[in-house]
């Protein structure tokens, strides 16, 4: 629950506020770009109340997936309806509950006949779980890489579903059932590509031929309207991940929906044209002139 005693001084004047244990995650200026302001240190403040009733229920939808808890209304203690999962696009639905565990990572649901993905791990907790349950349960459980792992092994044993992940992250999640050791096949239609740079292990999940789940490697930048990627946070190799990018460039993806940074329907003519120029532009760079650039999330001062 938020704290009033900690409310940020430059939250505005009314019901909704932010606290000042947030981690500036950036998860609810995702969700509720037009409230919510950040200040120097990426910190969250509420700049202007909702004045509408979708306002109100994308603040609700920010409040849920705070990994700190750090946002909070004077007026109700809880959203008037469950507020996740939130269906992005036909089939996908965020989680919320972001898990501080991840830094705040998204999750999501890929609903599916032959059975139901999460992607990357929530919080676990008995909202979701009645949720989840009447979407059809989980039959696998993706991990992109060690980060994001949070309650995965609360959520595969729920559902006794199988738990993903790659051979060299594998120390993260010892509970896991499949450990791949590069590009491979989890279900018909659902491909886990070996993508290290962030880490050694990470991979991202291509279904469908449409949908790319990308973890901590790609994002779409909202604020520089283009796909990115953090350049602080690659911790094993910024040539990996620079080649990384160049060997998913040629696929043929509508959606990224990525753990850390905003997802988005980029669209199959844009994806391959900005993807074109992504890790050749990593390369000619580099990783510290890249953590350089103006509006890279993370790296607030920049």
């Amino acid at each position: 629950m938020a704290r009033r005693d900690q409310a940020h001084a430059d939250n505005v004047d009314g019901p909704w506020f932010v606290d000042t244990r947030c981690i500036g995650c950036d998860v609810a200026r995702h969700w509720a770009p037009s409230l919510v302001d950040m200040d120097s240190n990426g910190r969250s403040f509420i700049a202007r109340q909702p004045q509408t009733s979708e306002e109100t229920a994308a603040l609700w939808r920010a409040t849920a997936a705070c990994p700190t808890q750090s946002i909070g209304n004077r007026e109700a203690a809880r959203p008037p309806v469950d507020v996740f999962p939130f269906e992005l696009t036909s089939g996908v639905y965020a989680l919320g509950h972001n898990s501080p565990k991840s830094f705040g990572g998204h999750s999501y649901l890929v609903v599916r006949p032959a059975g139901n993905l999460m992607v990357d791990s929530p919080r676990y907790t008995r909202g979701l779980t009645e949720a989840i349950d009447k979407l059809g349960g989980i039959e696998h459980v993706l991990l992109s890489h060690r980060d994001e792992v949070a309650d995965a092994d609360k959520w595969g044993s729920r559902y006794d579903a199988r738990v993903w992940i790659h051979q060299d992250d594998a120390d993260a999640a010892p509970y896991a059932t499949d450990v791949t050791t590069g590009d491979q096949f989890v279900d018909e239609g659902v491909l886990s590509v070996h993508i290290p740079g962030h880490t050694k292990g990470h991979v991202a999940y291509y279904v469908d031929n449409r949908w790319l789940f990308t973890g901590d490697a790609l994002f779409w930048n909202h604020r520089r309207q283009e796909l990115d990627v953090t350049a602080k946070q690659t911790w094993y190799s910024w040539k990996a991940l620079a080649d990384s990018m160049d060997s998913i460039a040629g696929l043929n993806v509508e959606w990224v929906f990525p753990a850390h940074g905003k997802w988005h329907h980029v669209g199959e003519g844009l994806y391959a044209r900005q993807m074109a120029r992504l890790g050749p532009a990593m390369h000619e760079l580099g990783q510290h002139e890249w953590s350089r650039r103006t509006h890279t999330p993370f790296v607030w001062d920049a």
